[in-house]
């Protein structure tokens, strides 16, 4: 018997190895392998969880992110919500999940180190010792327990976070990370949207010919009291058809023709009419760069390259690598369920703070 599970993928995540715990019940980043398989197995043994290759990762492992993901929602939500049905499926089999699949990508990383030599220096080491002692001496014994949990476990994680970071770090140190303003420049613009379709039998279609021309004759009057003084704003919060008036983007982000006229308009100037499959667009530059977001977009383009270079060697060793897990053990583990006042400092701040670059 078989079971298909996608890893979990964020490489700007897995670099930085920093969880967001948010409410969304879609692996954001995620994508299915598909040639990845776990199975289900008799072949592991003890507190063996799952296995990746030959990197192995334990029941009290995977106990360290529940912890850290049980006191983050119930401080939160509160206990109520880890049977909570959304949309068929519960918080808790959610974060299960998430869990399984972020575990299952940094040991899979530890793959990669082997292969490409990656090892840690004796201050890494050092570090990984100090990181564990403090973590697992901020527990309290009941935590301990509950997640059957010994010191070198949590040295074991850590050391395979700070491998997978740094092997992260090996392949792609050659990306090219020169990004030029014009390549990363944010703009911010408000739209007058008039929609030329409308929802026919097999979904949208276009308007006749005839309509769309009247349609048409309203923009031209619409740049007509636009050109005479008539505040842009005031028309299209009449006017729009978009729900959205103002946008801040990015190249890449909308259609050829809305972009390529947005990117050429100064601050303060007004596009001619756009004609798209949906309708007709006059669009106003508020902002034709935007200093910060501009800055910001530069670090997030080259994660982007840093990914995809990433992507191609990760994807080839999940292909050909095959994995093993115990779901029944997995199946004993439930939220809600751990009635002491948690002394424990999270996992992944001990982690930032000593490892962060």
């Amino acid at each position: 018997m078989k079971k298909r599970i996608g890893i979990w993928w964020n490489l700007a995540e897995a670099s930085r190895i920093f969880l967001v715990f948010l409410l969304i019940f879609a692996l954001w980043g995620c994508a299915g392998l598909e040639n990845t398989e776990i199975i289900l197995t008799t072949g592991l043994s003890g507190n063996q969880l799952f296995k990746v290759g030959s990197s192995i990762c334990t029941l009290p492992e995977a106990m360290v992110y529940a912890n850290a993901y049980e006191e983050q929602y119930e401080s939160v939500y509160g206990v109520e919500m880890w049977e909570h049905d959304f949309g068929g499926v519960t918080l808790e089999e959610y974060v299960k999940d998430h869990i399984i699949a972020q575990l299952a990508t940094i040991k899979a990383m530890t793959l990669l180190a082997e292969e490409y030599e990656v090892t840690l220096t004796e201050q890494d080491q050092a570090n990984v010792e100090q990181a564990a002692k403090e973590y697992y001496g901020s527990l309290s014994q009941a935590e301990r327990e509950w997640m059957n949990l010994a010191e070198e476990d949590v040295r074991g994680l850590y050391r395979d976070h700070l491998l997978a970071n740094r092997v992260y770090e090996e392949i792609t140190r050659d990306v090219n990370t020169e990004v030029s303003d014009d390549e990363a420049r944010i703009i911010t613009v408000q739209q007058i949207f008039l929609k030329t379709t409308r929802m026919g039998e097999s979904g949208e279609e276009p308007l006749p010919e005839e309509e769309k021309q009247e349609i048409y004759q309203k923009a031209l009057e619409l740049l007509e009291q636009i050109s005479q003084g008539r505040e842009f704003l005031t028309l299209a919060s009449i006017y729009n058809q978009d729900g959205q008036i103002t946008s801040t983007f990015g190249r890449g982000e909308k259609e050829a023709v809305y972009e390529e006229a947005a990117f050429a308009l100064e601050k303060e100037q007004v596009s001619g009419i756009l004609e798209t499959d949906q309708g007709y667009y006059i669009l106003k530059c508020t902002e034709n760069f935007d200093r910060a977001a501009t800055e910001e977009n530069k670090v997030a383009m080259v994660e982007k390259r840093r990914d995809t270079v990433f992507r191609e060697i990760y994807d080839e060793l999940i292909a050909n690598t095959p994995s093993e897990f115990n779901t029944r053990l997995w199946e004993t583990v439930h939220f809600g369920y751990l009635n002491v006042e948690r002394t424990g400092k999270n996992f992944f701040a001990v982690y930032e703070a000593y490892f962060a670059s």
